[in-house]
């Protein structure tokens, strides 16, 4: 529903509560003045723009949460969750600080109660999330400069990691291989097969720590354990008697030819397996791309905006989450494009595909899996 249609119905007391926090002049007696205030208000670009500059890091991090979901109802279970992910505080006091963003939002005319027999739905009006979206834009725009010229030469992966699928499953078809008592093939294997994939990777040298990404994280390097862990959830290959080998679903996946859908499936895959560790992820995908639109970013823009809103896992730090689990693994996927300028600075450009298919896609509908 629009903003129109839900002002209809909202209770009296909602629209008495936006009125005042933008400071609308109208009868207040009056359903019908109050609701032709709000509309002129709120959907006014200089509100808009005023509105967005006011927030502060937390609330935009709220903000962008709730508008780059694509949902048009939620449950108020969906919104404590978002503000869960906004708020560092213990755990008695989360709950009450979430439910005090949600009143604020609701107070700021982005929420409301929805119009249904389930209790707990809310609703975001159909047609004020692209110009608050376009709103903070413009002023994160005003803010950070895109680099222009672009790098000189720059990597776009396209579907090249579904390809190397292909590969893997041709490789494993030969024979199956032995695995170490740690699970992982032997490096001697992994070399020979990284020689016939796209992108070429080394092997892992011994690393202090690293799990929260997949089933072998710490036995393959980043873009083989993502094509390894697809192929293993979807059961083309099995470990068995020490060997990984290939399925007979693995021969019948090599008989059928490349579709945009297995493209689309592995991004679904990735966001799933990787949102249990980086809770933030789907707004993240949703928003790099939106900055990116139109230019270059350098890592180091990426890292002033995004950073605040990354927390640690682990061992793992908020820029090497952001680096190397959100943007090098975005590359891998195809959803951005990766150069370098002259001074070796780090710089990421959307592709056509995030542009057009992330734009109908919801990561954050998405449930998590675990491949233990």
């Amino acid at each position: 529903m629009n903003l129109a249609e839900i002002l209809v119905y909202t209770d009296i007391r909602q629209l008495h509560q936006i009125a005042n926090h933008y400071g609308c002049e109208c009868n207040p007696h009056s359903k019908n003045d109050l609701i032709t205030s709000l509309l002129s208000s709120l959907r006014h670009r200089l509100t808009i723009s005023q509105e967005v500059e006011q927030l502060t890091s937390e609330e935009t991090h709220f903000f962008l949460l709730l508008f780059l979901d694509k949902r048009t109802v939620m449950s108020l279970e969906d919104l404590l969750a978002k503000a869960g992910i906004v708020l560092d505080c213990s755990k008695e006091k989360r709950q009450e600080e979430a439910r005090r963003y949600i009143a604020a939002a609701m107070r700021r005319g982005w929420i409301f109660p929805a119009k249904s027999k389930t209790v707990g739905m809310y609703q975001i009006p159909s047609d004020i999330r692209e110009p608050y979206l376009q709103g903070w834009l413009e002023r994160w725009r005003g803010e950070h400069r895109l680099v222009t010229p672009g790098p000189k030469a720059y990597r776009d992966e396209g579907t090249a990691l579904c390809d190397d699928i292909m590969q893997f499953l041709q490789f494993l078809q030969q024979a199956p291989l032995p695995l170490t008592a740690e699970g992982g093939m032997y490096k001697r294997h992994q070399q020979q097969l990284f020689q016939f994939l796209h992108v070429k990777e080394e092997p892992l040298q011994p690393q202090k720590w690293r799990f929260g990404y997949g089933l072998h994280f710490d036995q393959y390097p980043d873009r083989f354990s993502l094509l390894y862990d697809y192929c293993y959830f979807h059961k083309w290959i099995e470990e068995a008697d020490g060997c990984v080998a290939i399925t007979d679903e693995g021969r019948e996946r090599l008989q059928l030819s490349y579709e945009d859908q297995h493209y689309h499936d592995l991004i679904r895959f990735w966001m799933r397996l990787y949102k249990r560790a980086i809770p933030n992820l789907p707004m993240l995908v949703q928003l790099i791309p939106l900055i990116a639109a139109g230019g270059w970013v350098s890592l180091q823009t990426l890292q002033e905006t995004l950073l605040p809103w990354i927390k640690e896992f682990y061992y793992d730090e908020p820029s090497n989450i952001l680096m190397n689990r959100v943007c090098k693994m975005m590359v891998h996927l195809g959803l951005l494009r990766v150069g370098q300028d002259d001074d070796g600075q780090w710089l990421y450009t959307a592709t056509y595909a995030s542009q057009t298919w992330l734009r109908k896609y919801n990561g954050f509908t998405e449930t998590t899996i675990s491949l233990k």
